[in-house]
């Protein structure tokens, strides 16, 4: 059987920052250039690092058109213009002497910000990652604190790429610990990225444990981090609080022996069932993970439903289960039914390999609007709302007589992971079809 060695590395976070959008423009060769072409040759010269060039065209620019760069970024109005300035540029190149020039001699704004609302801070993060341009813009009073429009904060992206050094340097000037971006806290994702070091810095700067839905501890074995789970432990994480499942149910279903074990030892109720009525070992029996099983057997009270309460009639109780769901759902023509296959998987409340049965069947049926509903409550179930409400809106969409109203309540409903009453307002007739 199975144990808890050879798990595979720990996945990165759905959670991702939106990608940069480097404008640049495409300046013609005019001899009396544009205040545009003036602007898109001065961000190509930053991205660059070039220094002398910036500084002729920001002289030029000041000379023709009687503009300072910020003012002169802010004017373009250009379809490839996001209003990220040259420092924005030089930052996320990690062009060092560029973006001293840019602060020190041409005094450009270190917390100007794009469409986006995205500063330089966060296009070196996002960028290069270079901790002498982090150091050089925190030193020129960039705020550490400034979320762009989609919400993330510097932390977050520098919890995302693991750069401690930055983390650390973005604390130490007075960044937040526990900023919240899709409802997922810096702690969350460095537990779910498996990084224990970024765990226990952001645990030593007081980052909140404690979380209820988007518990740290249930990312910690998403990330199969046993260090992290340890860390987070210490520092108070409660052990038996979880939804839809707690971490020992968690731990259970993958089958990480050493987590159960460390789990239980904190205190962790090995009765205590996930939504579906099932308890942690009786999931790890229908895995398949014996050494997980004859770990929680012994503290877990007996079930009516298994009539042999013994490791080996748990087991035999199991495989009878499994025997039921082994073989794939075939169409008529004996190709894989994937909707079919989702809908009993997500019955077994087998969230995450639901939604990628039902990811699947979209690329066979792209005009099935019921598949991103599906797909909509899986993520939701596994706490991802931000990509339940990006599939709900996409079934929002295919269906323009589904009302205003509806949609709103069921959006409202996604963010405060309201599962049962999102299906009711925002997927009518959903639960039927399960």
């Amino acid at each position: 059987m199975a144990s808890s060695s050879g798990r595979p590395s720990p996945v990165q976070p759905r959670v991702r920052p939106s990608p940069l959008e480097l404008g640049f423009g495409n300046p013609s060769a005019s001899h009396n250039p544009s205040i545009e072409d003036r602007v898109a040759l001065l961000l190509r010269a930053s991205h660059d690092g070039y220094v002398p060039k910036i500084k002729t065209l920001a002289k030029r620019l000041k000379e023709h058109a009687g503009m300072s760069v910020d003012e002169a970024v802010r004017w373009v109005q250009a379809p490839w213009s996001k209003r990220h300035g040259p420092l924005h540029m030089a930052a996320a190149a990690g062009k060092f002497k560029a973006c001293k020039y840019l602060i020190k001699d041409l005094g450009l704004d270190v917390n100007a910000t794009g469409t986006d609302g995205a500063t330089p801070l966060v296009f070196a993060i996002h960028g290069s990652g270079s901790l002498a341009v982090v150091r050089l813009l925190l030193d020129h009073d960039a705020n550490p604190n400034r979320a762009d429009i989609y919400g993330s904060y510097p932390l977050h992206i520098a919890a995302i790429r693991g750069y401690y050094e930055i983390s650390e340097l973005l604390l130490s000037k007075g960044a937040y610990a526990d900023p919240q971006w899709k409802s997922k806290s810096p702690l969350y994702i460095a537990a779910q990225c498996g990084n224990a070091r970024m765990v226990e810095l952001l645990l030593h700067h007081d980052a909140e444990p404690k979380h209820v839905v988007y518990t740290p501890l249930k990312a910690a074995i998403s990330g199969r981090s046993l260090i992290g789970l340890e860390l987070l432990i210490k520092a108070g994480a409660p052990v038996n609080i979880g939804l839809p499942e707690t971490p020992l149910v968690a731990a259970a279903a993958a089958g990480l022996t050493d987590f159960v074990k460390c789990l239980l030892k904190a205190g962790a109720n090995a009765n205590i069932p996930d939504d579906n009525g099932r308890v942690a070992v009786e999931i790890a029996a229908i895995q398949g993970w014996q050494e997980c099983v004859e770990v929680l057997f012994p503290v877990t009270a007996p079930l009516a439903r298994v009539a042999d309460w013994s490791i080996d009639g748990l087991l035999q109780y199991a495989r009878s289960i499994s025997s039921k769901t082994q073989h794939p759902v075939l169409h008529e023509d004996h190709e894989p039914d994937y909707e079919a296959e989702g809908d009993a998987t997500f019955c077994r409340r087998d969230y995450s390999h639901a939604s990628n049965l039902y990811t699947m069947a979209m690329e066979i049926d792209p005009d099935n609007s019921t598949l991103y509903a599906k797909r909509s409550l899986c993520f939701l179930y596994t706490g991802y709302e931000g990509e339940a409400l990006e599939d709900a809106t996409t079934y929002k969409d295919m269906h323009p007589n589904l009302s205003k109203s509806c949609y709103e309540q069921g959006a409202a409903l996604i963010l405060v992971k309201e599962y049962g009453r999102t299906c009711e307002a925002l997927l009518p007739g959903l639960i039927s079809d399960f």
